[in-house]
Parts: structure tokens; sequence; C-alpha cells
């Protein structure tokens, strides 16, 4: 039955939005402050302030607009001198090539009427000369005659223009001798011997024989291209028949209509000049034919149609019209030209130059009204007909053009005019802020206290205690008391030292109400103790200030008040200070929501926070009844809740359930009669209390979160004694009925656990590797040296084994104090896509080597990883005076003291990567048992540090193959870090084995040579031996670190062990059961082996309070042990005793191996008979789970096994 019901819907709004609907009344208090008098001189400063202000506005306003309207005058002024300057221009230039082109048509029909020619067999002799006067008049790229042919004319004309076209030649050849032109070219070959047209239509680049002709008045004529200047190296275009193309054949007929010149539209009719001159036709050109006349006419006669003999063909482009029209510097007017045909087209003139804007009309909309429009040339020289084309030219201003005449003038005019007054307002406001200043302190005293006291009260309560002080003021300022100001007066308000007379502290009344409806709730976090115990005092607040943040918004939202927080109980109440009749439904709805809230931050803090962060969850407990609420005087006062009421809340949520929100009768009774009966489930039992005996308590019904592991830490204080038999009972029976759901979600929530831990672990090395990479990059930029393009390689003996190396000695590089003012922000490194991805990749797989043990397992690695981290960052320095000692001075300082470790990050990688990687492989049983079973992994190592030794070996062999090259690289560039990367590795995990009695021995007599008074001598090999010893213990100490940690993880990875132990013994592979030497066992352990290490910590003087902190654990852990430990072991061998009693495997195991998961099975020794069944085995498993491991993981567990065998086989040969 689910917590959902339609009356959600509201509240659930509310929630989503975050719309606070707290009402805040306004503050009172100090606004009392002032008296009459005051407002007056108040209200006369405001009107003299007022005065100046609007004088100033005024007057400033008048001159910038005065000074502005002058130059916009200018502007405008100017622009129209220049927009007639351009149009007149514009209409000279046009109508120059007007006349250049009817000068040119009037030369050709006089030199002909002299010559006696007949048309159309006329060459026109020095036409180049003659066009190229015509061009530079009209500013034209060139003119072309084009005769008229009559289709009965067509062969006699094409036979003369064969014999007659050594006009090209000669064209060229003047040209060329008077450098006419800047590139000058032979004629390629010779003129077509026909009339032609394009095949393709009006362009392209077939041409075929032209037999049609155009129809004029019943006749039809050829207009072939004849004479060009300047004239064509590329003589093809010589006889193309201009009729043939539709622009021309509309134009030649409003020119024989009209016997007038007449212009086209733009258009690309570049074939006609292309084979003489290079030009961009991205920029406007316009045609413009002129008639040639066979004669001359009479005065007052006109010519007809029947007179036009020929034509000229004159290319004008535009951007030749606009040069040359204004001066330099000035710039920025717009020219828009369009036509009679639909077309726009717009340039930028600046200065002399003009620039193509583009097809359209570009000019700014905002200068329409400054605009100047002309005709293009004089209409009475040219034709205006439908099928020829009249432009108009408009002159418009830019943006740029009027910035020219803006300036700051206007702007300085007016800061002059404004700082007079401003001058004058700041005399006043000196002269004001002397005579207030005490007033001014008095009212910012007032105003910080307000707004303490609103953080610490509900408005209500807020608003009575602002307002007893003002009473209290006033009484003082009625008896002249003037030495009391108003911070003074709330403090004695809030906590008087004084007695009165009549015995009270305080002359006012206490500020108390009874609440007689509403609801109290208790959360705490369960197993925060425990969790805090092993975290940072930063990760702590961390989670505290993220949870409680939550916790407050939804608060808002729902309109709850928040009491206080005592650690990690959370408290609030609903139906005060402002009372209401659903505050228990209200309550349940907010428990509801924090409940689910914490559920889910916990998951996603542990990725930040470390392991078991996300098994924390909340308890809560709801109590309804009248309160009395109210501010408790005295130092440190605060609103507070007393009676009965909180004293019941608090005892339901202590006898509450982690996960489950626990509810009294009268809560649940209040839910019952607003219609949420369905929400209830009554509790199996009763809770017994001292005062009110049995009570009877309801659950709420929720939606509940994923059941937390087992094994994770116990609520705080409450051990199982805290569960009634009676509930137990019934427990275990909901258990075994859903059995097989339970195995099932057990399964998802291991891999979903595993999933966050390799998270964890892949984020913690990846910090360390970006302060590697940083540290690695200020080296190089200091030394000047470059990345080695070669990867890092280390041979390792042939033939040995992982004990071999290990070094009574590391050395750690030298430190180099110019090396930190190189270095960059580590959090700004970015590690690669590729490599992050290897990193997490090769964590899940060391996640899948280890075995399923209840204690040797990947979350004990991330214990082991978390403590060494703990105790990295509490590496500490002695005292610096920070105020005479620089960063660079205190680096060097911390240098020296933790012997090197704090600045070599290769160094603390090596550690936390050992601490990862250290149990790898583990089979749940000790070392010696597995020579005495003579286990083939223990005759490759001679029976000496067996697991510990296979643990690199798998780790290494893994952190070496080929899908791991980008992280090598990130971890080791050089041959000489790999080298140093080794050895941290080999001796941090040789180190964990602290069984075998040589090298323990050694231990300790590198660590009497190290740390001895009579060898304090101060010299580099001496640091170095001090920093390799006390890495060995830092790992060591992580290896154990739940023994010094609080009592209750302690407690659960003591019942892991001792699981592991019993299963082996139950197994037959432990000779002892581990029941009969457990306690005595612990206290011995805790005595010769945890509390002189933990002293050892503390000796070393590296690790600052953490060496302290775990001294101190260890030994209340051991005093806790020793009264309990009897206690704990009966109840170990009564629970396990009971599940092999009752054939059932432990809850880390599934019965049906086919569902185990590939890293539960690979490696169990029940299914390994040898080393082809193991291969065999992996290679099955890795077919059957295809698609749960990645193509390179399962590379990789082949490959890890095949070393696997091949190192044993390597063994036996020698």
């Amino acid at each position: 039955m689910t917590f959902h019901d339609e009356d959600d819907d509201l509240n659930t709004k509310s929630l989503e939005t975050g719309e606070p609907s707290v009402s805040h009344a306004s503050t009172t208090g100090s606004s009392s402050f002032g008296r009459s008098d005051t407002h007056r001189v108040t209200r006369s400063k405001y009107i003299v302030a007022a005065v100046i202000l609007v004088a100033a506005v005024l007057v400033g306003t008048l001159t910038f607009v005065f000074a502005r309207n002058g130059e916009e005058d200018d502007f405008e002024n100017q622009f129209s001198e220049y927009a007639v300057e351009i149009a007149n221009i514009i209409i000279q230039e046009a109508n120059s090539a007007l006349a250049a082109g009817n000068s040119l048509s009037v030369s050709i029909t006089s030199f002909v009427l002299a010559s006696s020619g007949a048309w159309p067999q006329v060459t026109i002799p020095d036409f180049e000369l003659r066009g190229y006067h015509n061009n530079i008049l009209s500013k034209a790229l060139q003119v072309s005659l084009a005769p008229m042919v009559r289709a009965d004319e067509k062969e006699e004309w094409e036979i003369y223009a064969q014999q007659n076209e050594e006009w090209i030649d000669e064209g060229l050849s003047v040209a060329k001798e008077r450098q006419l032109r800047e590139n000058y070219q032979e004629k390629n070959e010779p003129i077509e011997d026909f009339v032609w047209r394009f095949s393709d239509g009006d362009s392209g680049t077939n041409v075929v024989q032209n037999g049609e002709g155009f129809d004029l008045n019943g006749v039809n004529y050829f207009a072939p291209l004849w004479q060009q200047s300047p004239a064509p190296h590329d003589t093809q275009i010589v006889n193309y028949d201009i009729l043939s193309h539709p622009v021309i054949q509309r134009l030649f007929h409003a020119m024989q209509t009209t016997s007038q010149p007449v212009f086209s539209e733009v258009v690309d009719l570049s074939f006609i000049y292309k084979g003489a001159i290079e030009d961009d036709f991205e920029h406007p050109h316009t045609y413009v034919l002129y008639p040639v006349f066979r004669s001359f006419t009479k005065d007052g006669q006109s010519h007809t149609s029947h007179d036009i003999v020929a034509s000229l063909i004159m290319v004008l482009p535009f951007d030749e019209l606009f040069l040359d029209m204004i001066p330099e510097g000035v710039n920025g007017i717009d020219v828009v030209m369009d036509n009679t045909c639909g077309q726009q087209f717009t340039y930028t003139i600046n200065g002399p130059d003009a620039y193509f804007v583009g097809s359209g009309d570009f000019h700014d909309k905002a200068y329409d009204y400054m605009g100047l429009a002309v005709e293009f040339g004089d209409h009475s020289r040219f034709a205006h007909t439908e099928e020829s084309c009249d432009y108009t030219i408009h002159v418009y201003p830019t943006s740029t053009f009027e910035d020219e005449y803006h300036s700051n003038k206007p702007v300085v005019y007016t800061i002059v005019v404004v700082s007079v007054f401003v001058f004058t307002a700041l005399v006043f406001l000196l002269y004001d802020y002397l005579v207030l200043l005490r007033q001014r302190k008095v009212v910012e005293a007032a105003r910080r206290t307000n707004k303490i006291v609103t953080a610490l009260f509900p408005s209500n309560v807020r608003d009575r205690i602002l307002k007893d002080a003002d009473e209290q003021i006033q009484t003082q300022m009625n008896k002249k008391s003037f030495g009391f100001g108003a911070k003074a007066q709330l403090k004695d308000f809030v906590h008087d030292e004084n007695v009165l007379e009549n015995g009270n502290a305080f002359d006012s009344k206490p500020i108390a109400d009874l609440f007689p409806e509403a609801t109290v709730m208790f959360a705490d976090i369960v197993g925060f103790t425990a969790w805090s115990s092993v975290r940072e005092p930063t990760q702590v607040f961390s989670l505290l200030e993220t949870v409680y943040h939550a916790f407050d918004e939804i608060a808002r939202s729902r309109r709850v008040f928040k009491v206080e927080t005592v650690g990690d109980c959370y408290v609030a109440v609903a139906g005060l200070p402002e009372a209401r009749k659903d505050h228990a439904v209200v309550m349940a709805r907010f428990a509801r929501d924090c409940l689910h809230r914490m559920n889910d931050l916990t998951k996603k803090l542990e990725l930040t926070l470390g392991p078991d962060t996300g098994d924390l969850s909340m308890r809560i407990g709801l109590h309804s009844g009248p309160v009395t609420a109210g501010v408790l005087r005295g130092d440190k006062s605060r609103f507070q809740l007393f009676g009965d009421t909180v004293n019941t809340a608090s005892k339901i949520e202590s006898s509450g359930s982690r996960n489950r929100i626990h509810l009294s009768t009268e809560t649940a009774s209040l839910l019952e009669a607003a219609g949420k009966g369905h929400w209830l489930r009554k509790r199996e039992d009763v809770i017994r209390t001292k005062v009110k005996g049995d009570m009877q308590t309801f659950w709420l019904e929720v939606k509940a979160p994923s059941i937390a592991p087992t094994g994770s830490c116990a609520s705080d204080g409450q051990t199982e004694e805290s569960i009634s038999p009676f509930e137990a009972k019934n427990l275990e029976q909901a258990k075994a009925a859903k059995k097989e759901e339970k195995a099932k979600s057990k399964t998802d929530m291991d891999e979903d656990k595993l999933r966050r831990l390799v998270d964890w672990n892949s984020d913690v090395l990846a910090r360390l590797l970006r302060q590697i990479v940083a540290h690695r990059n200020a080296i190089k930029k200091l030394r000047g040296t470059v990345s080695s393009s070669t990867p890092a390689t280390l041979e390792i003996k042939s033939g040995g084994t992982v004990i071999d190396e290990v070094k009574e000695i590391i050395e750690l590089p030298e430190y180099d104090p110019l090396a930190a003012q190189y270095q960059e922000d580590p959090q700004s490194i970015d590690l690669g896509e590729a490599a992050q991805k290897q990193l997490r990749d090769y964590v899940m797989l060391v996640a899948t080597f280890y075995r399923d043990n209840p204690f040797h397992n990947f979350e004990h690695a991330s214990h082991v990883t978390m403590s060494v981290v703990k105790l990295l960052s509490r590496i500490i320095a002695p005292d610096v005076n920070s105020k005479n000692a620089n960063n660079q001075d205190h680096a060097a300082t911390l240098h020296d003291h933790t012997y090197g470790i704090t600045s070599d990050p290769l160094t603390q990688f090596a550690c936390v990567f050992a601490a990862l990687i250290h149990d790898t492989d583990h089979s749940g049983v000790p070392n010696a048992q597995l020579v005495k079973e003579g286990a083939e992994v223990a005759k490759i190592y001679d029976g000496k540090s067996v697991a510990e030794q296979n643990s690199v070996d798998i780790a290494w062999d893994l952190l070496m193959h080929k899908n791991y090259k980008d992280l090598r690289n990130l971890i080791c560039e050089t041959d000489e870090e790999m080298r140093h990367f080794r050895e941290l590795v080999v001796n941090s995990v040789m180190a964990t084995d602290i069984v075998d009695k040589e090298l323990k021995a050694l231990r300790n007599a590198r660590w009497e040579k190290a740390f001895a008074e009579e060898n304090q001598v101060d010299s580099r090999e001496n640091n170095n031996r001090k920093a390799t010893i006390v890495i060995e213990h830092l790992i060591q100490a992580s290896d154990i670190a739940h023994t010094m940690q609080h009592w209750h993880i302690y407690r659960k990875w003591n019942e892991r062990l001792f699981h592991e132990m019993y299963d082996a013994w139950r197994n037959g592979r432990s000779e002892k059961d581990p029941s009969e030497f457990w306690y005595n066992g612990e206290i011995g352990f805790f005595d010769f082996y945890i509390i002189p290490l933990a002293k050892k910590l503390k000796e070393c003087g590296v690790f600052g309070v953490s060496s302290d902190e775990y001294l101190n654990y260890a030994q209340k852990n051991r005093a806790e042990w020793e009264a309990q430990g009897h206690q704990v072991v009966e109840k170990l061998v009564e629970k396990y005793t009971a599940e092999y009693a009752n054939h059932q495997v432990r809850l880390d195991d599934i019965q049906d191996a086919d569902n185990v998961p590939l890293r539960s099975r690979m490696f169990r020794s029940d299914t390994l008979s040898d080393d082809e069944g193991f291969l065999a085995e992996v290679e099955k498993q890795i077919n059957d789970e295809d698609g749960d491991l990645s193509e390179k993981s399962q590379e990789d567990l082949v490959a890890r096994a095949s070393s696997r065998l091949t190192r044993g086989a390597s063994k036996e040969k020698l």
C-alpha cells in the first residue's frame, strides 16, 4: 500500500515549485528607534536632496540635449551637401556616357558617308582608338559594333568578315604600342567563318551556325558582332549574332522603335567582352545600345527604324561611376540603385572608393527621412519603354557616417554641469553624515540584531521580542538614559545578568505559548556515529549540510517549522507557530519526503564521501499532542519546545527502525480521522517505556527504499537487544516468505554497491593522477624538458618472486622549492577520456578479481583505501608562523617533516593503489593453510607471503596489459618513475603480511634503526628509511583500521572475519574452531599488535590528530571487547551454527552457481581441479555472461588466467 492519494496533489505541487509558504511579517524593531523630530529632519533632508537631484537632472539633461542636437544638425547638413554632390556627379557621369556613345555613333555614320561605304560591309579604321577614347569618357569596359545584315546578305557578309579580320591585329598592335592595356596578348585563332549562335540557347560552350535571323518589319536580320574596342585576343565572339540573345532582341526592338539609346537591366552578358578583358561580373553591369544611322537627318526631321544600319553595344559597370565622388576620410554613404525592371543594388561609398554591398536594398531604414533620389541621366537622351530599363539613384547616410559627427562633448558638458550639483550634494551629505553618524550606528546595530533574531525565531516570536525591546528602549529614553544603544538594549532583554528585586531574572514576561495541537518529528541518521568515525571533519559536515539543507527546503514548501539540529538529529514541528488542523498529515508527508530525499542523497554522495555512505538512512518518529514553545532567555537563547509530546516523540524515534517512519497512537488517530487510515500499519509488538509503560505504535506505510546491506553499520545507540524477540521472530518469518525475491533484490543491490565502490575508488585515484600530472608538468617546465614519446617500461627479474623485490630503503625524490611556483591547479588537469575510462575499467577488473569472501573482499579493500586516504590527508607539518613564512617555506617544512611523502604525488598514488589491490584473489584462508594444502599458488611463491605476492602479480599483470597504455603513461612517464612506483607497491602490499615472523622482524629492525634516538641523523638516507617504514605502517594500520575506529565499525568487520574463518573451519580448511580462541585472540591482537602499531603512528609524528584518534579508538575497543567479547562470541556462534544447521548459505553467496556473477565463480576452489580447468572455466563463464563484461575486460580475464598458468609452469621448471 503506497503513501499517495488524491490529497497529495496540492502538497506535491507546492513541494515541486519550492515556493515558501511560511509568512514573514515585516520587521518593526529598527523603525521604532526614530522619533518625531528625527522624522522631520529626515524629511527635510530628503526634500533638499530631491531638489538638488531634480535640478541636476534637469540642467544636465538640457545641456546634453542641446549639445547633442547641435551635432545632429551638423550631421544632417553635412550629409545633405554630400548627397547633392553625389547626385550631381552621377547625373553628369550618366550624361557623359550617353554623349560619348552618341558621338561615336555619329563619327561612324560620318565616316561611312565620307568613304561612300555600303552597309553592312563596313570596317571602321582606328576603331581601337575611337573606342578607347569613348570608354575613357563613358567609363565603359568595352564598346562593340554590330552591323545589321539581311538574310540575303549573310553569305556575302561571312566572306567579307574573313577577308577583313585584320582590324583585330591592328587593334591589338595599337594597344600594345600605345600601352592602352596592362596585359597584352596575341590573337589566338581566326574568326568563325559563319554567323553563329550558342547551341544551348543564350549561353554555353557549343556554337552553331545561325540560319534563322530575327524578324524586323517582315525581313529577317542578323546582327553579328564585328569590331570591338578593346580588340579581342580570343576571336570566337566575332560574328556572334547578338539578335539570337533574348535580352538583346528586346533591347534592339526598343531601340528600333524609338531610334534612341536604351539601357538594359543588370544581366550577365560577359561573354561579349571576356575575349578582350577580364572583369568580375559579381558587380552590376548594364548594357547600352546606341543606334547607328545610315545618314544624317535634315532639320526638323527624325530618324526612323529604316535608318538604323548598325548598333553600338557599350558595357557600363556601375562601380566606375561611383569612384572619386567624396573626399578621403568621409565614409559611410549608401547608394541604392533601382530600375524599372524590378532590380535593386546597394553600394557603400567610403571616400574615393565604392564597394558593392549586394543585390537588394541594404540601406538603414532609420535614415529613410534623409534619403535623396535622382534619375540616372537626362531622360531626354535615351528611350523609355517597357522593354528597356530606367535607373534611379537613392543616397542615404549610415551609422558610420553619423558617428563621425558624434563626439563625447555633450557628455563632457553634462558631466561638468552635473558635477557642480554633485559637489553641492556631497557637501550637504557630509554635513548630514557628521550630524547623524551616531544615529546611523544605532540603526545599523538594530538591523543586525533584527537579522539574527529573524534567523533564530519564528516570525510571531520575533515580533514579540522586538516589541518588548522597543518598550524597554522607550522606557530608557523617557528616563533620558541615552547611554544605552539598541544593540545593548536587546542584549539585556535576551540575557540580563542582573536579578531584579522581586527575584525575577528579567523585568519582562517570558515569551512562551501553549500550542494544544502540534506534531513533533525527530529524525536521526542511522549509523552516523560509526560512519563519521572514519571520515574527515569536512566530509562529516558536508554530509550534514547537504542533508539538512534539503530538509530545510522541504520544510519551507510544506510549511513545517524547523526547530533545531543536534548532531545527526533533525527536529521539526507542524502546528506552530501558526496553528493548523492538518498538522499530522503535513508532518507525515514531510517525513516521507525527508526519508526519500535522504536515501537519494546518500547514494549520490557516496562518490565523494566514500564507501558505506549509501548505507546511511533515517529513523523517524512522530508524535502529536500539546507543546509548549518559547524563547528560553539567557546565554545563546533560542526557540525551544517543551513538554511530554517532545519527549514522547524522541522515544518513538529511538524505538523505530531504519528507513521507517514510526508513529504514536495519537498521530495515527489524527491521520485516520483525516481519512488517511490506509497509510498506517499497526506494529506487531509494543514498546516499553519507564514512564508510560507499554505503548502501541504504528508504521507509516511508504515505498521502502532498498534494504540496507547486511553488515552495514548498526543504528547509533540501537543494538540487537533493542529489537524485541516477538518482532525479531516476525521479521525472520517475513524474510523466509520472501526469500527468492530478497535474493534477487540482494544481488541487484550488491551490484549497485559494487558500482558505487568502483566509482569512488576511481575518483580517488583520478584526483591523485591529476596531482601527478600537475607535479610532473611543473618539473618539466622548470627543467625545460618535454614528454618522452617512449612508454615507460620495467624489466622484472626472471625467476624471482615479489618478496625478493622488497627494499629496506625506497628513495623518494628530492624536494624542488621552485617546482611549486610552476605547478598549476590539479583540478584543471584533463586526464583525457581514454585514460579515465581505462582507470575505471581497471578498478572494475580488480574488483572482479576479489572473491566473495565475508572479510577479504572488495569492500574491505575500499575500506582500507579510505583509511589510507584519510591518513594521507591528515599528514601535517609542525607549527609554522604563517605571518612570517610564505607558501614555499611551508611546503619545504612539510616535506622535511613528512620525509618527502607529501611532496611526491606518485608516492601517495602508490599507497592508495596498494590499498586497493592488496587482497586481490584472496582465497579466504591464511597463507599457512594454503601451504599446508599444497596449493599451486603456495608452490609458486615458496610458501612465503602467498596471498600478498599473488595479489601484486595479478594487479601488476593487469596494469601492464596493452589496454591500459594511456593509464600507465599517466602514472609513470619514465622508466625511473615505473621503478619507483613498483617499489612502493611491493613494499606496501608485502607489509600487510603481519603473520610472517621474518618480515615482521625486519620491519621492527628498520623502525628501530630509523626512529631510535641514537640514530636520529639528519641525512637523506635516514629520511628515506623513515619514509619507507612510515608508508609500510600506514598500509598496516589501514589494513586493520576497523580495530581503531568506532565500536560499531569494529564489530561489523570483526564479525565478517569470524564468519570467514568459521566458513574455513566448517569446510575443513582450518584445524580449529575460531570460537574457541576468538575472545582471547582479539585481546592478544589488541595488546601485541594493534595498540603498539597505533602508538608507532603517534611516535613518528607525521599523522597529526589521526594518530591520537586511532590510538584512542583502539584502547576503547579493547576495553569494550574485554567487557562484551564473550557475549559477542556466543551470539556469533549461535548465528552461524544455526545457518549451517538449517542448510542456509551465507548472505554473500547464492546456492545456484549458474546465477553467481563471474567474479564470484571463476576462482572458487571447489570448481577448479587443475590449471586447464581454470582456464576453461574462465572462458566458459565469459561466454555465459556475454554482455555483462566489456570485450576488453573479457580479454583481460583470459590473459590473466593464461599468465597465471604460465607463471606456475615456469616455477615448476625452475
